[in-house]
């Protein structure tokens, strides 16, 4: 369950043209960081009723092992409720993105991670964030692997938001 809320499931996946456009702004704008650390950026989306999720992997071109930053980008559904504000909170995204990958780059020693979700306010809006070394690509495959019927650790635990 990679989802900020337990009861977003069956989401849809971002239009492709989305991700794609928004994969290419960051290898574009980040290229010297990239390069110098031979990483490249893999973004994924999701569509739920209860909220859209955005995740941004920053990952190594040559080991797949390396632990990779991944900003986990989540809105509330409200932020889905017409065309104008879906594509505020696209914006948004894309500028809350910005600024954290600026940050990150601007120090060497950078090493914030933030795994629990929290809330961070945007131009008058309110998101949720957080900040791990999960790889996601993994993620999606043990959750295939594992099946719909598997209840994510996660959530019995009660750490969901």
């Amino acid at each position: 369950m990679i989802a900020r809320k337990k009861s977003s499931k069956s989401g849809k996946a971002l239009p492709t043209d989305w991700t794609e456009g928004l994969n290419r702004l960051l290898n574009e704008t980040y290229l010297s960081e990239c390069k110098q650390k031979s990483r490249y950026f893999d973004v994924y989306g999701q569509v739920y009723s209860e909220e859209l999720l955005l995740v941004i992997s920053y990952l190594s071109e040559k080991d797949e092992y390396l632990a990779p930053i991944t900003l986990f980008l989540s809105s509330d559904a409200n932020h889905l409720s017409d065309e104008s504000n879906v594509n505020v909170t696209h914006k948004n995204f894309i500028d809350i993105a910005g600024l954290f990958f600026d940050e990150i780059f601007a120090d060497e020693d950078w090493n914030e991670f933030e795994p629990n979700w929290q809330e961070v306010s945007h131009n008058k809006e309110t998101y949720f964030y957080k900040i791990s070394r999960e790889n996601l690509n993994a993620t999606i495959e043990a959750n295939k692997l594992l099946g719909d019927d598997f209840e994510d650790i996660e959530f019995d635990e009660g750490l969901d938001q």
